[in-house]
């Protein structure tokens, strides 16, 4: 019978982010393959249904927010000796999957010299132009990055005196996000319009745009809308306000069904500015719902045509946002002319398809040197 392969996975962001669901959408396309998983994660919640081996990872209220400097680094060498305990327990540890980006996924870079094994990074968004960003990449064995972010990623590889020519790197690909067929959106409802949003609470998410988008409409006017919201935490960044006593607005924050709130509506709206992928926008294309997006050059700007497959609106313009509501709620035919149309675009959308080259690099063996010289010996 042969060994499992040992998978570790770091996950220091403490709130369930798109990052993360991305990280489960991989780890469900290896159930069935010969892998045991092991979680060191500041979330321990976002796990609680899964069937890996799950440590929870400690944190000094000093260091919690440490971004730059010598306690970003205490901050990671911290995190790097919770590694290196885990290890003691857990054993040899086959690949490391760093799951967000290498500024986040630090400490796995600091351990990797020392056990030898396979670094695998997935990165989901814009990097920062930092030498030790640089470093990392050119560390890892391979580096899975969204399109939106392969400018970035040269600008910290020139940053570290590397060659910014990113296609000359055999070990870096791009991926797109994909949706397992066990967490398939469920079909949205066309009975009547309904709006929904899902993010979370970061101001760049843009709900304070859509909450003064439908201030701005009457009453009588408002469609019923359903937001569903996570509030992050241990977090520098500005953050919208929720929940605010609005007629005909509906908050949940961090629901477990969301899946059923979501098949209740059938108008999504969008109002990130920018957003690397949008794994959300891909949920509800796949549940058939009504896409509006804001018209701003990212990833689903480039890949839907407003008029024919969704609704765009002018960026940050919350009298825009007003009238692609009005549009889509007096229109329900459109509405599900839209739906259907991006529900099969989402189709070229699935996990089997979309993760593929991700989980063949994390199910392939690495022998390290000092595996070699152990062999030799024996």
């Amino acid at each position: 019978m042969s060994k499992l392969n040992h998978i570790l996975i770091l996950d220091p962001i403490a709130f369930a982010g798109g990052s993360k669901v991305s990280t489960k959408h991989v780890l469900s396309q290896l159930k069935s393959k010969e892998a045991r998983v092991t979680i060191l994660t500041a979330d321990p919640k976002s796990w609680k249904q899964s069937q890996a081996y799950v440590q929870p990872l400690c944190m000094p209220e000093k260091l919690e927010k440490a971004e730059q400097g010598l306690s970003y680094f205490a901050r990671h060498l911290f995190i790097a000796l919770q590694l290196l305990w885990l290890r003691l327990f857990v054993g040899k540890i086959d690949t490391a999957l760093a799951a967000s980006g290498p500024g986040v996924d630090l400490a796995l870079y600091l351990i990797k010299p020392l056990f030898g094994f396979k670094l695998i990074q997935m990165i989901h968004g814009p990097v920062a132009r930092s030498r030790t960003i640089g470093r990392c990449l050119k560390t890892a064995d391979n580096v899975f990055y969204l399109s939106s972010a392969q400018h970035s990623l040269e600008h910290a590889l020139e940053a570290a005196g590397y060659s910014s020519d990113i296609c000359s790197y055999t070990n870096f690909q791009t991926f797109k996000n994909g949706l397992p067929k066990n967490s398939w959106p469920s079909p949205c409802q066309y009975d009547y319009s309904v709006v929904f949003w899902a993010a979370s609470l970061l101001k760049w998410k843009g709900l304070d745009v859509l909450l003064r988008a439908i201030r701005g409409m009457r009453p009588s006017m408002r469609p019923e809308t359903h937001i569903c919201y996570i509030k992050p935490q241990q977090n520098n960044l500005p953050v919208s306000e929720a929940p605010q006593p609005i007629n005909k607005v509906f908050w949940h924050h961090a629901p477990e069904n969301l899946d059923h709130i979501r098949a209740s509506a059938n108008v999504f709206i969008s109002t990130s500015t920018k957003e690397p992928f949008g794994l959300s926008i891909l949920e509800a294309m796949a549940a058939g719902m009504c896409i509006i997006i804001p018209s701003d050059g990212a990833f689903w700007d480039q890949q839907l045509t407003d008029g024919v497959n969704c609704i765009k609106y002018t960026p940050d313009d919350e009298n825009a946002l007003t009238k692609a509501i009005v549009k889509a709620q007096s229109d329900m035919t459109m509405v599900k002319s839209m739906g259907k149309s991006v529900a099969s675009i989402a189709q070229s959308y699935r996990a089997e398809i979309c993760f593929s080259a991700i989980c063949s690099a994390l199910m392939s063996e690495q022998t390290s040197v000092l595996d070699n010289i152990s062999g030799e010996r024996a």
